[in-house]
């Protein structure tokens, strides 16, 4: 039975690819620090987690010492863009330094041989002009914001250690990853408010700002495979795309979410929602992980939709209590 190591744990795409990983026959084990997910659920998934701060080398080598996993899959990281412009140094020290943090760890243990899926971000390709579209893995980085900035530095710390040290490093150019569970982020902002309206927690008016970004958005339930293809078959080194494969603008994904929403709805453009700085559109090739791993997106953005809204449905109602009744 092999054992993995998940850093963020506790976070949305950790908490998913735990509990499918330990479907599939896994020991999994893993640490958090500041959980965005149910940390009880994680636990059932799970052999043994730690309460550990990447930024703190000591705890994160003696877990890793401890477990002496097979398969890491760091994930742990500061990986808000908005909250970047507010906690610049925490972003860095969390994703960088901790990053630095986990292999220097894995160097000193003699654990070279431990398969390690980093979880970089298409957030490092940052301002793409559309004649670039869709994004290669061999585009240049040109962040927006610190958060990109961030995961440039992972992704580039990632080819070093494989090339320096002979790490066996994955570079998951990770896109919109979305599903149930998630927040902050459009599409959660916008099935979190659709809910609402439905249990009448709030009037039916929907302020927005940019509508005409375009991004491709992907379901965890399908990231969490296209992670489990790479680790397989994935080229030591490597770095690859996993995000959705058809882009669509903000307003599309509206109108999605308020398709089927019981109540009629205002929707506002509030300017003060428009960002200063916002990248036109995210999307990226896929060609290289299709071609040697055989991936596929499989669950289209209805179905993730309807799901978010669905997930949100039970937790505001556990939240607000049933008596809740739509004001239509």
């Amino acid at each position: 039975m092999k054992k993995v190591f998940i850093t963020g744990i506790g976070g949305f795409i950790g908490s998913h690819l735990a509990k499918h990983m330990a479907e599939m026959g896994y020991e999994v084990y893993g640490s958090y620090f500041r959980p965005t997910s149910d940390i009880g659920n994680v636990l059932s998934s799970a052999t043994k987690v730690y309460n550990v701060d990447v930024r703190y080398k000591p705890h994160l080598k003696e877990a890793l010492a401890e477990v002496r996993p097979d398969v890491v899959y760091h994930l742990a990281a500061q990986s808000y863009p908005m909250v970047s412009f507010k906690e610049p140094l925490y972003t860095m020290e969390t994703n960088v330094l901790g990053t630095v943090n986990l292999f220097e760890s894995l160097v000193e243990l003699g654990l070279k041989s431990s398969r390690i899926m980093l979880a970089s971000s298409t957030a490092a390709y940052g301002f793409i002009d559309p004649s670039e579209t869709p994004v290669r893995e061999d585009q240049p980085f040109r962040p927006a914001h610190v958060y990109g900035v961030s995961k440039a530095s992972q992704d580039l710390l990632g080819f070093t250690y494989f090339n320096a040290y002979g790490l066996d490093i994955i570079r998951l150019r990770i896109g919109n990853c979305v599903g149930p569970g998630r927040k902050g982020e459009v599409v959660s902002d916008f099935t979190y408010r659709r809910a609402q309206i439905e249990l009448g927690i709030i009037e039916p008016i929907f302020r927005v700002g940019n509508l005409h970004t375009k991004r491709a958005f992907l379901d965890v339930r399908d990231a969490v495979e296209g992670f489990l293809l790479l680790q397989e078959k994935g080229k030591s080194g490597e770095a690859y795309n996993i995000s959705g494969e058809i882009p669509c603008s903000i307003e599309e994904l509206l109108e999605v979410v308020l398709k089927s929403c019981p109540v009629r709805v205002k929707v506002v453009v509030d300017q003060d929602l428009v960002r200063e700085k916002d990248e036109p559109i995210y999307w990226n090739d896929l060609s290289k992980i299709k071609r040697e791993t055989g991936f596929t997106q499989r669950i289209p953005l209805e179905r993730t939709v309807e799901d978010m809204v669905k997930w949100w449905l039970d937790n505001l109602k556990k939240r607000e209590g049933d008596g809740c009744v739509c004001r239509n």
